[in-house]
């Protein structure tokens, strides 16, 4: 009997140890058979009796933490889809079986397959149960899972978890709304556009759906747009290209996993043309169909509807304006003169090529809309010129015309070249001058016309040896035109009317004796007849700064070309007395090669010595003025007076200042 009482209490103790894990408390065993049993936490039950024992057992309380799947009915349930609600409800309890409120909870779960709403933990409510919502991460995802849950109460963590089942979803578009009771929309105008997305044959609330928005004609935008919470995407659609006028434009909706796109389409009405817009004319000069240079201009009109809106297809008649015909110009094709019509495109443009003459004038383009007759505008801002250059009307000027340079280099002076047509329009715009000079060196030697100025700038730099007379002859030459007397007024030249042989253009150096001199500066160019033949320059001499025996006896091109003379003047002055009464004190100022003082330069003059009451009062000019030739200056005195003998007269001092500083002067006595 002692033997089984031992075998009876191995196996409740082996019952104890098992049931630990399973968080319950072992008793006293059971005593002998008919022996009442005693436990040590409770009362143990015998196999016949009750006694005192050593093995009877009793439960421990302990917080709980359940988890739950339920639908939007609050039933149970196991499975999640894309297009139903479920929530996953977490109830904690305490050890004594009460909610525990305010305590956090987390869940988690496989991201591939579902995502949980607001957050991934939250707090438990006053009924201990903390709820989160619970959708598939895609519409694509599909498969099984294990939602988990997990929590802590008075440092004891709890967990538990649910598996589930996320069904594949199936995703299509409906209703699709393009505005069809709105009726026909306006050219350019817009209107909202929107599609139920449904998923599984319900609208989808709680995944949000792209929907993509495609136009065959104008602009969509957004082109994609997400769901809202009933399942609608909404954009706007825009007709604001010319192209969409007049036409049913076709809206198509689609999406990842659409099997079938839906579409749908919106009528546009035509638009209708109110005005007619000058846009441009390019380029704005253009040159006798002689000249060599642009002869072509580009005329751009465009048709507009009542908001400003291109009109596209609209038919334009275009033609010239007198007196352009009679002028010579053409339109469309070279040679030319009766209107065309043309077609706007999507910009509501239509282009014409106009084409010039043989006289310079202004031109106008009418355009006309037959349907109204009444829409039409002429353009503007289009000119014929008469294109290239020609002598009568060249000009060469410097900036500075004596500079403080015989005995110092690179000191500068602008040196600009004008030229125009006959008519005194400007030379066409990439016309090329060139520049020589005779010492020194010219920056840019080359340049070329631009921005409708008709001329070009170079600098003129000393450098190199000087002339020994201290003048620099520069010249500069552009391909023209010789000139000629238009007897017929029709603006080109004809057989027998007069002209100017210009002859070989060359640079006049050195002595400056207004002939060529073998090695002086020559352009070369075909001509070897005389000069000395009346063409129409009524002087039997070849044109300004022309080589004689150079001419061709025949109008038509030659370098237009223009000198001048800058002075590279010494830093020391020469004073030189002209008279030197004290009613009438003049002097001559010059460099030291007889040219005049450098531009800027300053003359003063002050008594040495004599009688107390001398003075000077003003001395003209004071400063040496930008100009050719020598200066004679004069000095104002007051109650100066001439000694006698001469060692007694008054004495003035006259000072020259050079630019650069330097000092010259001379004194002379007063003379009677």
């Amino acid at each position: 009997m002692t033997t089984n009482k031992k075998m009876v209490f191995s196996k409740k103790l082996l019952i104890c140890i098992t049931a630990t894990i399973a968080l319950t408390a072992c008793g006293g065993g059971g005593g002998s058979e008919g022996s009442p049993g005693g436990g040590t936490n409770g009362v143990g039950t015998g196999t016949s009796g009750t006694g005192n024992g050593s093995t009877g057992t009793t439960p421990i309380a302990v917080p709980t933490l359940k988890l739950a799947l339920v639908d939007s009915a609050g039933a149970a349930t196991n499975s999640v889809s894309a297009s139903s609600l479920v929530s996953a409800k977490a109830t904690l309890k305490d050890a004594a079986g009460a909610a525990v409120v305010g305590a956090k909870v987390t869940f988690i779960s496989e991201i591939a397959l579902i995502k949980i709403s607001p957050a991934t933990s939250v707090l438990t409510d006053t009924a201990g149960v903390a709820t989160v919502q619970v959708s598939a991460a895609f519409l694509s995802a599909a498969g099984a899972g294990t939602m988990n849950a997990s929590a802590i109460v008075n440092g004891t963590t709890l967990a538990t978890n649910i598996d589930y089942q996320l069904s594949p979803a199936k995703l299509t578009l409906a209703s699709l709304d393009v505005g069809e009771n709105l009726g026909i929309l306006a050219a350019y105008g817009n209107r909202p556009v929107s599609v139920i997305a449904n998923v599984n044959g319900a609208p989808t609330t709680s995944t949000p759906v792209q929907v993509t928005f495609t136009a065959s004609c104008g602009t969509v935008k957004p082109s994609n747009a997400m769901t809202d919470g009933t399942g609608k995407a909404a954009t706007t659609y825009t007709a604001d290209s010319a192209n969409c006028a007049g036409t049913n434009v076709k809206i198509t909706t689609n999406s990842v996993g659409v099997s079938a796109p839906l579409e749908a389409t919106i009528a546009v009405a035509a638009v209708q043309a109110t005005n007619l817009q000058f846009v441009s004319a390019s380029p704005a000069l253009i040159y006798l169909l002689s000249s060599g240079a642009a002869t072509q201009s580009l005329v751009t009109f465009k048709a507009i509807d009542s908001s400003g809106n291109p009109v596209q297809n609209q038919k334009v008649n275009l033609s010239l304006l007198n007196p352009a015909p009679a002028a010579g110009m053409s339109i469309d094709t070279l040679g030319n003169n009766v209107g065309v019509a043309k077609t706007t495109d999507a910009a509501g443009q239509v282009t014409v090529a106009v084409f010039s003459g043989n006289v310079p004038t202004s031109v106008q383009i009418t355009a006309k809309i037959d349907t109204p007759s009444t829409i039409q505008t002429n353009s503007n801002t289009l000119t014929v010129a008469s294109g290239k250059p020609v002598q009568k009307s060249a000009s060469l000027s410097l900036e500075t015309t004596s500079i403080e340079a015989f005995d110092f280099d690179s000191v500068t002076s602008m040196v600009t070249f004008s030229i125009a047509d006959r008519q005194g329009n400007p030379a066409p715009d990439g016309t090329e001058v060139n520049f020589v000079a005779e010492a020194g060196v010219m920056i840019p030697a080359r340049c070329v016309i631009a921005g409708g100025s008709s001329q070009c700038v170079s600098k003129y730099r000393s450098g190199g040896t000087r002339p020994l007379n201290g003048r620099v002859s520069i010249m500069a030459y552009v391909p023209g035109e010789e000139d000629f007397v238009d007897a017929n007024f029709n603006n080109q030249y004809d057989l027998n009317e007069k002209f100017t042989d210009l002859g070989n253009a060359y640079r006049d150096d050195d002595d400056l004796d207004n002939a060529f001199t073998l090695g002086e500066f020559s352009v070369p160019r075909v001509g070897s007849v005389s000069c000395n033949i009346n063409y129409g320059d009524y002087s039997g001499l070849p044109g300004e700064n022309g080589r004689p025996a150079t001419c061709d006896g025949v109008w038509g091109p030659n370098e237009v070309r223009k000198q001048t003379v800058i002075v590279l003047a010494t830093s020391k002055a020469k004073i030189t007395a002209i008279s030197t009464k004290s009613t009438d004190f003049r002097v001559l100022v010059t460099d030291l090669n007889d040219n005049r003082l450098a531009t800027g330069s300053k003359v003063a003059a002050s008594k040495q010595s004599g009688s107390g009451i001398c003075t000077v009062k003003t001395v003209l000019p004071a400063t040496i003025a930008n100009a050719y030739g020598t200066q004679t200056v004069s000095v104002d005195l007051d109650q100066c007076t001439a000694g006698i003998p001469p060692a007694s007269a008054d004495l003035i001092n006259v000072t020259v200042t050079s630019p650069s500083g330097f000092v010259t002067n001379a004194v002379f006595p007063i003379t009677p």
